[in-house]
């Protein structure tokens, strides 16, 4: 066990937006299977907007530096935020 090394700060805001919302989802299912879609979709977003920001990233910054049209970004963050908030408000 001694081998094992996780750095939280390895990952992307997405991703652990994601592992909250599997856990979520898991323990929906042991306590109250009605919010399970709360967890499930939060899982959705987390990992689609971790390959969004990925795929920008690919696109966008070359040798570590921003191209001017990087805001691209995070506009497909914010949108997939606000389709999150959306999506959740409409489960409610």
């Amino acid at each position: 066990m001694s081998g094992i090394n996780i750095n939280i700060g390895d990952f992307t805001w997405q991703i652990i937006i994601a592992a909250m919302g599997g856990a979520f989802a898991v323990f929906s299912m042991i306590y109250n299977e009605e919010y399970i879609y709360y967890g499930l979709v939060t899982f959705g977003f987390g990992v689609s907007a971790h390959v969004v920001y990925k795929f920008f990233e690919w696109i966008f910054r070359k040798n570590s530096t921003v191209n001017k049209y990087y805001w691209l970004a995070h506009l497909a963050n914010a949108m997939l935020v606000a389709a999150w908030i959306i999506i959740l408000l409409w489960i409610y």
